[in-house]
């Protein structure tokens, strides 16, 4: 089993300034702030072993906006292992862009723009009538849905999915999401019971092509789990 090149660091203040210094020089911020704007998370996380196309010396920085009205936005910088040890003659990496934390998530596309900061915890679906959390569980069956059709047509697909992403996240949402949808419907509001329907006989009407790339259908689901042995 391959093993990461190196572990995460956890940063020494001697080490948090040097990240501070680089900020500035290399005038790293948010806009609407400044260098200066930024609480350095003193856990650097190794990120060579995560992204095939990172490099192997890549470590990852976490940064909080500490200016007024900003305090809930997140980024990092990327540093290589020997600028983060103050090594003399470490590599330097490209600048990344102040990418917001959040907007890499997986799920951003499904929060509801018009409610930061985002609820959490027991306040999560707080604004869902019907069933809590089906909102989201129809909101991701649907978009994934639609990727699945625009990576058919050759269209531009979020988060530049590949058929082994569309794999993975539609096979989990038929496997966990929609059964819960269709164990729990006498609990949906009218509206999610509505789009329930429709999403079933979007999923029918698009056999074709799911079966066409692979992926399960309803009918699917309906035949006997295999069993290993």
């Amino acid at each position: 089993m391959s093993r990461a090149l190196y572990q995460d660091i956890y940063l020494s203040p001697g080490q948090q300034q040097r990240v501070r210094d680089y900020l500035h020089e290399v005038d790293f911020h948010l806009p609407g702030a400044t260098p200066d704007d930024f609480e350095i998370n003193p856990r650097a996380r190794y990120l060579g072993y995560m992204f095939q196309a990172e490099d192997l010396e890549s470590f990852g920085v976490g940064l909080q906006c500490t200016h007024p009205g900003m305090e809930d936005q997140r980024t990092f910088i990327r540093l290589s292992r020997g600028q983060l040890l103050g090594e003399d003659d470490a590599p330097r990496l490209p600048v990344n862009d102040p990418v917001m934390a959040r907007e890499a998530m997986t799920l951003d596309r499904f929060y509801r723009a018009e409610d930061p900061p985002r609820p959490t915890g027991v306040n999560a679906y707080a604004h869902d009538a019907g069933l809590p959390g089906a909102d989201m569980d129809l909101s991701m069956l649907e978009e994934q849905l639609r990727d699945i059709v625009a990576f058919h047509n050759g269209e531009p697909v979020p988060g530049n999915q590949e058929i082994l992403d569309l794999r993975i996240y539609w096979g989990t949402l038929l496997a966990g999401r929609y059964p819960r949808l269709k164990a729990l419907r006498s609990k949906l509001s009218e509206n999610q019971a509505a789009r329930l329907d429709r999403l079933e006989a979007d999923i029918t009407a698009l056999a074709d092509i799911l079966e066409a790339l692979g992926l399960p259908t309803l009918e699917d689901l309906k035949k006997p789990k295999r069993e290993d042995g």
